[in-house]
């Protein structure tokens, strides 16, 4: 395969929505100084800008407490009466977050119990995911919510973070409530904010695979209800929640029963019970941009912003750990247009419990950050798309295999991933590059079974379930991104390269041209 790749060809500026943010579990976890060294290595290597969690307003944020809700007060008359509402924990998670350099993306989620309609939970951590029991009530707590950020940080600061309205409220295991429900209850919250200070940001619906979008606008339209941005999110597939099937049902308690017979760990469990890989290889290349396509056409002038997205939707998949996951990043960042505002990854740290907190240095979990904080492939992929030039080249169509070409005017960058859904396909592909100016020194950086693959240094040690520091540290520096000499010719002013690649490497390419 040939590739032809011209400085004169100029077609766009080259679209870093991704370094808009991340997502990050629930905000208890922030607490963590682990968790927040990974948020701070994203900050600092990749240019992250937000973090987004999950459960800002749990119970476990201690924002709204009752005598009741202590058991050693149970026989107290009428106490669940005396109350207190108080943001401070709120207020350190996100002192943690601007210390680390970044800013929160308010995801105003979920219900506490004090103010719930009724005991729903979901997730691991036990969220209420009810309705409050009254909006008037609901609204007031916003309102003091919102006081509390701009007292502690100053309007300046606030205005320039994002409020989303709750997290995929069209799932039953984040909203027991109806789209109708969740319309009046953007709409008080919405009012709430706006009501406090009218220049702070808000927008949803924040549902899953791009739903909702079109009825969410017109709502708002109809009714005058302050919409600032436009939010949801997408997976190939799309989402746990949205291709339950019969089939995946039996499989998942077929595979639950193997686990218990020949008595396997929480963890392999999960991944036999989750992991589908036959399901992934029919999911359609390039999936998420005709989403972000179609989601644009009906968000229109409004900002599109893409809360949450990743390579699968499942835990425990292994895919979160090796190339797979890397390959999906660059050719989903590739194919981004200047469409959405924000195209935010879920997420940034395994440290993450919504389903479980498994404790492996791999367990197919969704950062891009390890238990241990190990650099997974994803990451590297988001490192190589951070050095990328501004300015992107047009190519012709490379067919299977992606490819993105970038220059600062001079110098040009190559791309290369063939990505693709089939977790077992394993292809061979022997690029020919031709580039139209003389190069001085070319380097590649690689992401494949060999490159910045920690899983396959951790399996090589015997998989433990428990890293020594010294073993860390030894996965960290062995596997860490790293720019090597390439072979090159030159010859009229013109330099060709060659380069193999397996199915889901990821290469970068740069080419310094002489003076």
């Amino acid at each position: 395969m040939e590739i032809r790749i011209s400085r004169n060809t100029k077609e766009r500026l080259t679209d870093y929505s991704w370094q808009f943010g991340l997502g990050n579990c629930h905000a208890y976890l922030l607490h963590r100084n682990d968790v927040m060294k990974h948020i701070k290595m994203a900050h600092d290597e990749l240019g992250i800008k937000y973090i987004r969690c999950h459960g800002v307003l749990d119970d476990d944020m201690l924002t709204y407490q009752r005598m009741g809700d202590c058991r050693m007060f149970s026989s107290v008359p009428g106490k669940n009466k005396i109350s207190e509402i108080n943001f401070r924990q709120v207020g350190h998670v996100y002192d943690n977050l601007l210390f680390c350099g970044v800013k929160p993306f308010v995801e105003l989620s979920f219900m506490p119990s004090a103010l719930a309609s009724g005991k729903k939970l979901g997730l691991h951590y036990d969220p209420n995911i009810t309705m409050p029991r009254s909006l008037k009530e609901w609204a007031n707590y916003i309102k003091l919510f919102i006081e509390f950020l701009l007292n502690r940080y100053g309007a300046e600061e606030v205005e320039s973070w994002y409020f989303e309205v709750w997290n995929e409220p069209d799932l039953s295991c984040f909203f027991a409530g109806t789209q109708k429900d969740y319309f009046r209850l953007y709409e008080v919250t919405a009012r709430a904010i706006k009501s406090v200070n009218a220049n702070l940001r808000v927008g949803g619906p924040s549902t899953s695979a791009c739903k909702w979008l079109k009825e969410f606008l017109a709502f708002c339209d109809n009714n005058h209800v302050p919409c600032d941005f436009v939010s949801t999110h997408h997976y190939p597939g799309d989402a746990f929640g949205n291709f339950i099937s019969f089939s995946n049902v039996k499989h998942m308690f077929t595979a639950a029963m193997s686990a218990l017979k020949n008595q396997k760990t929480l963890s392999d469990a999960m991944t036999d019970m989750f992991f589908l890989p036959e399901d992934a290889k029919r999911w359609d290349k390039g999936a998420l941009a005709k989403m972000d396509e179609e989601a644009k056409k009906q968000v229109g002038d409004r900002p599109l912003l893409i809360t949450e997205w990743n390579s699968m939707a499942v835990f425990g998949s292994p895919v979160h750990d090796e190339k797979y996951s890397a390959a999906f990043a660059v050719k989903s960042c590739l194919d981004l247009k200047g469409d959405t505002e924000a195209y935010m990854f879920w997420c940034c740290s395994d440290l993450f419990e919504e389903q479980f907190m498994l404790p492996k240095p791999f367990v197919g979990s969704f950062g891009i950050v390890s238990n241990d904080g190990i650099p997974k492939p994803n990451f590297w992929a988001f490192k190589m798309l951070s050095q990328l030039y501004e300015q992107r080249l047009t190519i012709t169509d490379t067919g299977e295999v992606d490819c993105g070409a970038f220059t600062d005017g001079k110098n040009v960058q190559i791309l290369l991933t063939p990505q693709s859904g089939d977790y077992y396909r394993n292809d061979h592909y022997e690029i020919d590059l031709s580039l139209d100016f003389k190069a001085k020194k070319v380097t590649i950086q690689r992401i494949d079974d060999i490159h910045c693959n920690p899983k396959r240094l951790w399996q090589e040690i015997g998989s433990p379930d428990n890293l020594t520091k010294a073993q860390i540290d030894d996965i960290k520096e062995r596997s860490k991104l790293h720019a090597e000499q390439m072979h090159f010719m030159t010859s009229k002013g013109k330099t060709d390269i060659s380069v193999s690649l397996s199915t889901n490497d990821v290469v970068l390419i740069s080419a310094e041209a002489e003076e």
